[in-house]
């Protein structure tokens, strides 16, 4: 979902800012029950955090919705952060160029899509 040369795993900051009002939104106007209990996220989104944020102190995860409508669309978004502050936007590669999304997002809600683990799992508890 990211555009060309964005580091993999992120999503555009207007796209994550979207997803978060519609979670809100989402909140504000329930009457049902919110029923994701995981989110597997990629190894790659973290390596990207901290191979493009080596001075990041924290990361701050957002819930959102891809649709304000539809509870089961909902994301887990990460966002690096250095000294109190968020970082939406880094910088990739050598040459000098329009910032590149720094918000991750390659998480899978569950449910409505949940694995079949091996093991012992905290969905089983």
């Amino acid at each position: 979902m990211s555009s060309t040369n964005d580091p993999d795993g992120t999503i555009p900051v207007t796209t994550a800012k979207e997803w978060a009002e519609n979670w809100r939104i989402y909140l504000a106007t329930a009457t049902t029950d919110f029923v994701t209990r995981s989110f597997l996220i990629p190894i790659i989104d973290f390596q990207n955090i901290l191979l493009y944020n080596p001075n990041a102190e924290s990361v701050r995860a957002y819930l959102g919705l891809e649709d304000a409508q539809d509870v089961t669309s909902v994301k887990l978004m990460l966002v690096p952060v250095n000294e109190g502050e968020e970082v939406h936007y880094v910088s990739v590669g050598s040459a000098p160029g329009e910032p590149k999304s720094n918000v991750y997002d390659f998480t899978t809600s569950c449910p409505p899509t949940c694995g079949s683990g091996v093991g012992d799992t905290l969905e089983d508890a």
